[in-house]
């Protein structure tokens, strides 16, 4: 039996469709199942949360984000603040903006961030999300050219909810000038990064220069920070011995030493410093290396050592950039 062109055209246009309506009946049953049944790790979830004291408000909320995200298992978004965020993000994308949630939704969600432990364990993890950035924290912007203003400005970021996040607008010149205009943000998350990103400036609240939110943010090792040479004296404690040296190179992600004696790598030490203008800081370090092969740096006086910061240094770390920030804007001032 022959089968003419347009016979075969009509059978493959049948196939087709019969294969279409597979595919979206399984998708169908897919997001049934996802809406109504019983996800992987439903009982680590459900021990996660107990210690947490939910409201069924709260309960729900986190449900509606296990269930319309893509994460197969349920107990996802309770392990990372990344997972949280990108179950957020397609809430938000799903419903059309942030600002198409109801603003009782809006809260529960920001509650829900705080009360997962989430805003601080943002070090640990890589942001994806301007909503991760905590209140009182430095930010920098550089402002867009022919404004007549300085270009690049210190601030602090002062207001934060799930639609819009802002920075004190008393240090940003003509903040009124900037509405409808797209700025560059530089902020620092301790311990884990400085994060960049363009955003619009949405207006001008009292004290506050309002920013939309962005999900595109560049992210720029610690490592990669401005560095800044330093001689201060350092007092470092290892182990029963003591000894005095000079901190000679400053960075927020770490920090080189220079000591009159070896100190074997890896180690776990003590310094205490004081940091001109913001007083004495007293942290732990770990010795990565030594420089040099471990010889005498004639120059320096001493063998040079590098360093991290490790442990609860995020305070040490703002009041280092800030003052890695002001030594270069009075470097380039004289």
């Amino acid at each position: 039996m022959e089968f003419s062109i347009e016979m075969l055209g009509w059978i493959l246009l049948v196939a087709t469709m019969i294969l279409i309506l597979i595919v979206l009946m399984e998708i169908s049953r897919n997001n049934h199942r996802r809406e109504v049944g019983r996800m992987f790790a439903t009982e680590k979830f459900e021990e996660k949360i107990k210690p947490l004291n939910l409201s069924e408000k709260e309960q729900d909320m986190l449900e509606r984000l296990v269930r319309q995200s893509s994460f197969s298992n349920k107990d996802s978004i309770l392990n990372s603040p990344l997972l949280f965020e990108e179950a957020v993000n397609f809430v938000y994308k799903l419903n059309g903006g942030a600002e198409k949630i109801s603003p009782a939704d809006r809260h529960l969600i920001s509650t829900l961030r705080k009360k997962l432990g989430h805003l601080d364990k943002a070090a640990q993890y890589s942001c994806i999300s301007t909503r991760q950035f905590a209140l009182g924290k430095e930010a920098t912007l550089l402002l867009p050219k022919g404004k007549g203003v300085e270009q690049t400005v210190h601030t602090k970021i002062n207001f934060m909810n799930e639609v819009y996040w802002g920075v004190l607008k008393e240090d940003v010149f003509f903040a009124e000038s900037l509405v409808g205009e797209k700025v560059q943000v530089r902020l620092n998350i301790p311990g884990e990064a400085v994060y960049s990103a363009k955003v619009s400036v949405a207006g001008v609240s009292q004290n506050t220069l309002l920013l939309q939110h962005s999900t595109k943010l560049h992210k720029e090792q610690l490592r990669r920070w401005l560095r800044l040479a330093v001689r201060f004296p350092v007092h470092l404690a290892f182990g029963e011995k003591q000894m005095d040296g000079y901190l000679v190179d400053l960075s927020a992600g770490g920090i080189l030493l220079t000591l009159p004696e070896q100190v074997p790598e890896n180690s776990l030490v003590y310094i205490r410093f004081n940091l001109p203008g913001f007083g004495e800081e007293n942290l732990q370090i770990r010795i990565l290396r030594q420089l040099h092969q471990g010889q005498i740096n004639e120059k320096a006086g001493g063998i040079d050592h590098s360093a991290s910061f490790i442990g609860d240094f995020s305070e040490t770390q703002e009041r280092v950039l800030q003052y890695i920030f002001q030594e270069r804007r009075a470097q380039k001032v004289s």
